[in-house]
């Protein structure tokens, strides 16, 4: 059992499931399988793919079904090539123009769980796939290319300018090179950028749509239409059934909100060599009223990611009680208000910064964690180590202390000095702002909040209906939905969204890259905000050489000053997570950030 902790962090909170537990031995034949009920806070959607809607839950359980990355991270966060499992032979060659090239030898055997072969063609194809611009508009889709974003060329590819993607090339039935453009090199993760999974791409797409090579890059043929290939990708997103990690999708159940995941026979391994001890993984959403209730029954053996106070006490009570252990560790996230940028009041710096001095953020947090968690003034969790480095400097940022008066004077400030007439405001009732158009903005903020959300909750009492909102006369509206259909509004940067506010939470990935959430004018700039020198300080936060900490360090600080200052969202807390689970499940041992979930169940068995 590990030491309690007192420090920080949070997660999405939502709702309901059943399903059997560790108790999941049964014969098949002779041999006995073994089953883990995993309970996670978030709701899942089905929508396994996270090019689209998919949440951190759904994307946990696509990490478990894909694997067999050219470039992966070992438990302590470095970035190593796998050539255990995966690299044959790598070439890395800078050219004249500062870009940088990769050149990968596949090994030979490799299958997806389908039995398919694998070859460099599937690793192409990840790249053609995901950074083309017919993928983003399949109707009802939002996907975005995030991940092939720095291979030279892919501005225009992703633009539809050229169907040629410049930086990728398939150069043999086992070799293919990718290249990074030389704007984002150097790189503080180093080869990350070269990392690829390989994607099936006859399950994605008819087959009569193949790669094909051309001297200025790699292409899909020119049937690769969104008209053509629509219908499949949309069922394929949901049912990927050729998988490349160490567990295969089996199926999703939608009104348990669970996945349902077997051992992938085919799997190789991991960068270690580490196969799935476990043959069947069963991932679902469990509501927070019943979550401690499902450990307790055996209905889930492992609960992920405890961050309320309360949760917290009650899982230690079923500690003390036998026949349960835990694990704890500081979340790499935080949990937020995430406003909209480009329209309503929250477009709006001055309101932003209101909103955060009529929160009273340390008692939020201190309700809220039960002293298991902190408050934060930015996007980071305490997990990091650049938090520690520079706590003087982080101690310093902005921390918007409560004050009705300093909000008012935000207010005034920027413009919200009229009655809905157009007369001065008189001190009572809601504020409004003249636009350049002649017309007149009421202080009004449309807040979506998700339905079983303590944090929703508290919100209500500590904001939404806090009386000093009213007095700086703004009104807040609260919408309650699925934290599905909250999802669905926060992807939306249209100006027709009816929402400028959401509480949700974050949790940051190895590397930390968040640039690509600040880009102007990106679907993944959920913020929608329009600041280039926000978008340039991300950037540069990544453009130190590898293992240059001091260099990283100062340009991450500069990032969140910026940051700090345009308030983006409202930083609520971060907190330590903790994992209960039945002391059936032996050797599970996750810290969320370079060990998550997907990669700890590898190593993890049941015993009875």
């Amino acid at each position: 059992m590990k030491k309690r902790l007192l420090s920080l962090l949070l997660v999405g909170v939502m709702a309901a499931g059943l399903l059997a537990g560790c108790g999941g031995n049964a014969d098949k034949g002779n041999a006995k399988k073994t089953q883990v009920v995993i309970g996670d806070q978030t709701e899942t959607s089905g929508d396994i793919t996270p090019m689209w809607t998919n949440n951190a839950s759904d994307y946990s359980a696509y990490k478990m079904v894909t694997g067999l990355a050219t470039v992966t991270s070992d438990k302590e966060g470095k970035w190593i090539y796998d050539e255990k499992n995966v690299v044959k032979k790598v070439e890395e060659v800078t050219n004249d123009d500062g870009s940088k090239t990769w050149t990968f030898t596949i090994k030979d055997g490799l299958k997806y769980s389908n039995g398919e072969a694998i070859e460099a063609e599937d690793y192409v194809f990840y790249y053609l796939f995901w950074a083309s611009d017919e993928a983003v508009t399949l109707e009802a889709t939002q996907a975005a290319a995030t991940s092939v974003q720095y291979v030279k060329g892919f501005a225009d590819y992703y633009q539809g300018k050229t169907d040629v993607l410049e930086g990728v090339h398939l150069i043999d039935k086992m070799t293919f090179s990718v290249t990074i453009d030389a704007q984002f090199l150097p790189y503080y993760y180093g080869k990350a950028l070269a990392s690829a999974t390989p994607e099936w791409r006859e399950g994605w797409v008819p087959s009569d749509v193949v790669v094909e090579e051309t001297e200025k890059g790699a292409k899909l043929s020119d049937n690769f239409t969104a008209d053509y290939v629509g219908k499949q990708v949309e069922e394929y997103r949901y049912n990927p059934t050729a998988c490349s990690g160490p567990y295969k999708f089996v199926s999703y159940d939608q009104n348990a909100y669970a996945y349902t995941l077997e051992k992938n026979e085919n799997y190789p391994g991991n960068f270690e060599g580490q196969k799935a001890n476990i043959d069947t993984v069963i991932y679902k959403y469990v509501t927070v009223d019943t979550m401690i209730d499902q450990l307790k029954t055996g209905a889930i053996d492992i609960l992920l990611q405890c961050s309320d106070g309360t949760d917290i006490n009650a899982g230690f009570e079923l500690v003390d009680a036998g026949g349960f252990d835990y694990i704890s560790f500081p979340r790499a996230g935080y949990g937020q208000l995430s406003f909209k940028c480009n329209q309503g009041p929250t477009q709006f710096l001055e309101v932003r910064q209101a909103v955060m001095h009529l929160l009273d953020r340390n008692e939020f947090a201190k309700t809220f964690t039960g002293g298991y968690g902190t408050i934060v003034h930015g996007p980071y969790g305490t997990q990091q180590w650049m938090v520690n480095e520079y706590k003087d400097e982080v101690a310093q940022l902005n921390a918007y202390a409560y004050s009705l008066q300093s909000a008012v004077d935000l207010l005034v400030a920027g413009g919200w000095v009229y009655n809905a007439d157009g007369s001065d405001y008189t001190g009572e009732g809601i504020r409004h702002k003249k636009l350049e158009d002649g017309t007149y903005m009421p202080l009004v903020i449309e807040w979506f909040s998700s339905e079983n959300n303590p944090v929703s909750d508290l919100l209500v009492t500590s904001l939404q209906n806090n009386p000093d909102v009213a007095k700086a006369g703004m009104k807040i509206n609260q919408t309650v939905g699925s934290f599905n259909d909250l999802i669905t509004y926060y992807y939306d940067n249209s100006t027709e969204n009816p929402y400028q506010m959401f509480n949700l939470a974050t949790g940051f990935g190895n590397p930390y890259d968040v640039a690509y959430a600040y880009e102007p004018g990106q679907p993944d700039n959920t913020n929608a905000i329009d600041d280039q020198e926000l978008y340039d300080l991300a950037l540069a936060m990544n453009q130190v050489n590898e293992g240059d900490d001091k260099a990283y360090g100062d340009a991450w600080l500069k990032f969140m000053q910026r940051w700090n200052m345009l308030v983006p969202d409202v930083p609520l807390y971060s907190n330590e997570y903790h994992d209960f689970f039945s002391d059936k499940v032996k050797n599970f041992d996750e810290d969320g950030y370079n060990n998550d979930v997907s990669s700890a169940i590898l190593y993890a068995t049941i015993e009875e």
